[in-house]
C-alpha cells in the first residue's frame, strides 16, 4: 500500500471508480450473456438430438415386444415339429395304403385277365 493516501475522497475521485466498475461490471455482464447464448444453441442441438434418442428407443421398445421371447419360440418350434409328425404319420400310412390298394388292383386285374381267357 504504497501509495495509500489519508485524503477524503472527493466526488470525483468516487465518480472515477464507479466509472471503472461500471465499465468492468459490463465488459463481465457481456461476456456471461454471450456464454449464457452460446450455451443456449448447444442446449438446444442436445435437445433435439435427445428427442430423437427418445423417439428412436420407444420405436425399439414396441420392437421389441413384437418379438417372441425365447419360451414362445421354443413352445411355436415343438408344435411346428409335432404338426410335421403328425403329417409323416399321415403321408406313411397314405404310402402304405396306395401300395395295398395297387397290389388290390394288380390282383384283380390278373383274375380279370384269367376270366376273360376262360370265357373268350
Amino acid at each position: 500500500m504504497e501509495h495509500q493516501r489519508d485524503e477524503l475522497a472527493t466526488k470525483r475521485d468516487l465518480d472515477k471508480v464507479e466509472r471503472k466498475l461500471t465499465g468492468r461490471i459490463d465488459q463481465v455482464e457481456q461476456r456471461l450473456t454471450d456464454k449464457i447464448d452460446a450455451n443456449s444453441k448447444k442446449i438446444d442441438a442436445n435437445t433435439v438430438t435427445l428427442d430423437k434418442i427418445a423417439v428412436q428407443v420407444i420405436k425399439n421398445r414396441e420392437q421389441l415386444n413384437k418379438t417372441l421371447t425365447r419360451e414362445e419360440y421354443k413352445k411355436d418350434y415343438n408344435e411346428l415339429l409335432c404338426g410335421q409328425d403328425k403329417m409323416m404319420t399321415i403321408l406313411t400310412r397314405i404310402d402304405q395304403e396306395q401300395a395295398a390298394t395297387t397290389a388290390r388292383i394288380d390282383r384283380l386285374e390278373k383274375d380279370a385277365d384269367k376270366i376273360k381267357a376262360g370265357k373268350g
